[in-house]
């Protein structure tokens, strides 16, 4: 629900509420509605205490809210409360309901928003707690329903905002279950998919387009001017005498070869380039490509060089038949801006396809920096899926065509990316495996059939003694994989596909009982059908900044289990998530700051409080992906954003079991605290969000565990140049800006205040006493 259009209708007022009582009837406050128009008055005769009520009502599908935009203090904390009575409120879609919200000026953003009131209820004082923005502006809102339309009345009466002095509350740190589950480290997940060049970034392949399928543009875009840009082919010699086309006729693999003719007549060279490739000095690489001629007794000379200084070169043999040729190629320097070019003496006519350019130094042929950095991560479960598995007008993917000989597959491109037939499905895995996480696999769904999904998990964990399984031995792995988590389908709904998941699940169970299933987003129907196949339904979150929204989400779904899954205890994986999937263009840059780092820590911590609920979370993206990987590489290097520092510190450091905090203050306030204990009940860390700009005091009490006297570790991510801006960010020039710094306190005793630097997450880890 956003506010577009109606802000201006006041200027921003002093800090406070404009007739927060309705004494004034409407002043001070806007409205915004989509669907059918409600009808609303100030209502004297349904009032809590002295003041009336503003009744909303509508008995046709309606989006509505009341909103004032209003001055706090920057870094003041704040709640703010109302009174709210609801009569048959039926939500439809709406995720919010006869319920206030802190917002920032127009809807932009939610700051906080209260729990829904559903039904009839009688007068309840519904409370948020917010900090104020560094500009000093926010909107209260009062939903009737909000992002959905829904039919009902509400009434909103007294509402208050008052300024809170955090420091004058403790939190007491207790050695009670928050919850009865434990912290799965799967809820430290990460996500992967083809889409652009995301497994490209990963790949160690130096050249694009090897199978001279062609380039096409990205369906995806931040910032159109300084976009990665793969790079194409190009004519390369004697251009008067060349000429260079796509040959439908004959080819290795894909649909096309690269044909390339010199004309007849004197003794020319051409060929074909390719520009921007990265070298390192004694790196041995590997180069191969299938080639023919119209002649035997040809030579193809490649190339590595720039300008007029040469890295490497080599002449290989060319026959009348296709044949694939190889070279050891050692750069003779270090650059990132070399060409390879690939050329023949004429007149003459030559064939190739499947070129490649591969450093010896992989791990599986990924990049080994990558592998590193991805280790150290420590992600508990990978999933691997995305929109391309089940979207045909975002990718022609299928997972046959990425098995196999990587010579004989066939290629496909995903929102616009043309992929390397190097780094297919099975190659994915193999990359999950070696970093210690889980592999989860997302089977497609649109127009296939519970055969195919068998199929592909009797590939991966048949044994050789079954068809799929002798597949896989052929292709040299016999032994299985043993993937234990499979999805079916990527963001299905409705009851077409409801319907068709229990047939998918039991397929695939016949094929290995052993594997635990996940189903797309849940719903009622969903659950009563598919419960007794499933272990996990799994939403997708794109907006946990709002955090209370978040949190509802997570709860509405946890009553459609309790209501049809028949006592089983589904539970739920968040196969993706993040601040945001979309924002194209230059707002997508948020991704990459310290306040996406911060947004998403604080969401682990509500993971944390949803540890009974919430096994599997996977944040998107892992790399590039337009500003969302938390991995950023070129062809050289890489760097690591703000929120790879943040996940690293919770699948590090965080203990299994959730601890109960006491405070008269919400432990999602800022800071936004979690605070667990090691299964062995040796090690307690504390999780500590500040998103302020202002540092905050909190006085910790530690008295339920013996640390009086102990060193405790700390690690705080935070600007390392303290210049208050939430949007600061790591780059490849200043790679390091925020990052983690560790240090070493010794509390005096089990009572003790400490500043939470702003606009930061801290970790606090003491040695429990045995």
């Amino acid at each position: 629900m956003f506010f577009l259009g109606v802000v201006a209708a006041f200027a921003f007022q002093s800090i406070g509420i404009i007739n927060p009582d309705f004494h004034a009837g409407m002043s001070g406050w806007t409205r915004a509605t989509y669907g059918a128009e409600p009808e609303f008055q100030i209502d004297t005769t349904s009032a809590h205490g002295n003041a009336p009520s503003l009744r909303v009502s509508s008995d046709k599908p309606t989006d509505t809210a009341f909103g004032q935009d209003i001055r706090v203090k920057p870094g003041g904390f704040y709640r703010l409360s109302a009174w709210i009575k609801t009569q048959g409120i039926k939500s439809g879609q709406s995720p919010v309901f006869g319920t206030i919200q802190a917002q920032l000026p127009g809807g932009a953003s939610v700051l906080a928003s209260g729990k829904n009131h559903a039904g009839d209820t009688g007068w309840t004082r519904e409370s948020v707690y917010f900090v104020g923005p560094g500009d000093g502006r926010a909107r209260v809102a009062l939903f009737l329903f909000g992002w959905g339309k829904g039919t009902g009345t509400a009434w909103f009466s007294d509402l208050t905002l008052e300024p809170i002095k955090t420091e004058d509350i403790p939190m007491r740190i207790t050695n009670e279950p928050l919850c009865p589950g434990r912290i799965n480290p799967m809820q430290y997940g990460q996500f992967i998919e083809y889409l652009c060049d995301l497994v490209p970034s990963m790949w160690a392949e130096k050249l694009y387009d090897t199978s001279f399928e062609g380039l096409s543009p990205y369906k995806f875009r931040f910032n159109a001017d300084t976009d990665f840009k793969e790079k194409p082919w190009y004519p390369f010699g004697q251009a008067n005498r060349l000429k260079v086309e796509a040959d439908p006729t004959t080819f290795i693999s894909g649909a096309v070869s690269k044909h390339i003719v010199l004309s007849d007549g004197l003794p020319c060279e051409g060929g074909i380039a390719q520009d921007g490739i990265s070298l390192n000095k004694g790196k041995l690489c590997k180069f191969s490509i299938f080639v023919k001629g119209s002649a035997n007794q040809a030579q193809m000379r490649v190339r590595l060089f720039r300008g007029t200084t040469e890295f490497a070169t080599v002449l290989l043999p060319v026959t009348s038949e296709w044949h694939k040729v190889t070279a050891a190629l050692t750069p003779s320097a270090t650059t990132d801006e070399a060409t390879l070019s690939v050329t023949f003496k004429g007149p003459g006519k030559f064939w190739v396809d499947n070129g490649s350019l591969m450093p010896i130094d992989t791990v599986g042929g990924w990049r080994r920096d990558v592998v590193k950095v991805l280790t150290d991560l420590k992600p508990g479960v990978i999933r691997v899926g995305g929109s391309v598995l089940d979207d045909a007008n975002l990718g022609t993917f299928e997972w046959t065509d990425t098995i196999g000989d990587p010579d004989k597959r066939k290629p496909f491109h995903a929102w616009g990316g043309l992929q390397p037939m190097g780094a297919g499905l099975e190659e994915v895995v193999q990359l999950i495996q070696a970093v210690k996480a889980e592999p989860l696999i997302c089977v497609r769904y649109e127009k296939k059939t519970p055969k195919d999904a068998a199929d592909e998990v009797e590939y991966f964990n048949g044994s050789v003694n079954t068809p799929m399984g002798a597949l896989r031995a052929k292709n040299g792995h016999p032994k299985p994989y043993g993937i234990k988590y499979w999805q079916v389908g990527n963001e299905r709904w409705g009851e077409e596909y409801w319907k068709a998941v229990p047939e998918f699940c039991k397929a695939m169970l016949a094929v290995d009982p052993k594997i635990e299933l996940l189903s797309s987003f849940p719903s009622d129907e969903l659950i009563k059908l598919a419960a007794p196949y499933i272990t996990y339904t799994s939403p997708h979150q794109y907006d946990v900044e709002n955090l209370d929204g978040a949190r509802d989400e997570l709860e509405n779904a946890r009553g459609m289990i309790e209501r049809n899954g028949g006592g089983k205890k589904v539970k739920l994986a968040i196969t993706e998530w993040n601040t945001t999937a979309g924002d194209i263009g230059l707002p997508r840059a948020k991704l990459w700051t310290l306040k996406n780092a911060l947004d998403c820590s604080r969401y682990q911590n509500l993971l944390h409080r949803k540890a009974d609920l919430v096994d599997i979370a996977n944040r998107s993206n892992l790399t590039n992906s337009f500003c969302s990987g938390i991995i950023q590489t070129n062809r050289s290097g890489l760097f690591l954003a703000p929120t790879y520092y943040a996940q690293q510190l919770y699948a590090t450091l965080a203990g299994t079991r959730p601890l109960k905090i006491e405070s008269d203050l919400p432990t999602n306030l800022s800071p936004d605290v979690s605070a667990t204990l090691s299964e062995d009940g040796k090690w307690l860390t504390i999780f500590a969000v500040n998103e302020s700009t202002s540092a905050v005091k909190r006085t910790v009490d530690l008295s339920a565990f013996e640390v009086s006297g102990q060193e405790a570790e700390i690690w705080t991510l935070g600007d390392t140049q303290h210049a208050g801006e939430p949007d600061a960010f790591n780059s490849f020039v200043e790679p390091d800006r925020i990052s983690p710094a560790r240090s070493i306190i010794k509390a005096s005793s089990e009572k003790f205040d400490y500043h939470f630097p702003p606009l930061s997450l801290t970790v606090l880890r003491w040695h429990v006493k045995d």
